[in-house]
């Protein structure tokens, strides 16, 4: 089995400095990047046959002529969450005046990697080798990215806020609730922005993996090894 890749431990963690406006932040927006990945699943109750019923997202690389099947695939479910923390503090200079800040976000990254071999293909100590070594690139492909992403996000997030000053006010208190549901939302809107980007690369990326090169170098290291639909050899 390949090595895994683990992710970038720890947090990332980007402090926001307040500047001297009318409302003073008492100190900086702490903004931290938490990337987390749950033990890899490797299934192989489907048999072959069902297999087949299920949908991939990469494009099969063989022409319309070569019959192909699934023999495995990769599920990596990815989940994004953004914590806001605001805080806010009524402002002596001014009558019934409030600011409004961030204290603290917290981007959190979730992976669970599942890998799916046919149940007969298990069966065979070579070619259940060839397609686990095959789909761990899929696994490695979707940790490489997400810790790119998990380094990207935080600046993003981080620019996106500092164009705003981090802060809001002076405001009555009325107005309070409705301008801290718009901070949140704020948040939420620069971390699905920079996610839309992030699924383009990682489909990208994971396109990469699954070329007719590749295909055919898994078929080729086993040789007898005889498909259970006597059909080519295509989708690892």
């Amino acid at each position: 089995m390949l090595p895994l890749d683990p992710l970038t431990t720890g947090t990332l963690a980007i402090l926001a400095a307040s500047t001297p406006l009318e409302c003073d932040m008492p100190a900086p927006t702490q903004i931290s990047v938490v990337p987390r990945t749950s033990k890899l699943v490797i299934d192989t109750n489907l048999s072959h046959a069902d297999m087949q019923k299920q949908a991939v997202d990469t494009i099969n690389p063989y022409g319309y002529g070569k019959v192909t099947h699934t023999n495995g695939f990769m599920k990596g479910d990815l989940k994004f969450q953004a914590r806001v923390l605001l805080d806010y503090a009524q402002m002596p200079q001014y009558e019934s005046a409030f600011c409004v800040w961030y204290k603290e976000v917290e981007i959190t990254i979730d992976i669970k990697p599942e890998i799916v071999i046919a149940n007969e293909v298990a069966q065979d100590k070579c070619m259940y080798k060839a397609v686990l070594e095959h789909e761990m690139k899929h696994v490695h492909v979707d940790r490489k990215v997400t810790n790119k992403f998990a380094k990207t996000v935080g600046k993003k997030v981080f620019d996106g806020l500092a164009e705003r000053g981090f802060k809001a006010g002076p405001m009555k208190a009325e107005h309070v609730e409705k301008i801290n549901e718009r901070m949140k939302k704020t948040v939420e809107q620069l971390v699905e922005f920079e996610f839309r980007k992030f699924e383009i690369e990682r489909q990208e990326a994971q396109q990469a993996v699954d070329s007719l090169e590749e295909y055919e170098a898994v078929s080729a290291k086993c040789p007898k090894y005889r498909s259970p639909v006597s059909a080519n050899i295509g989708n690892q």
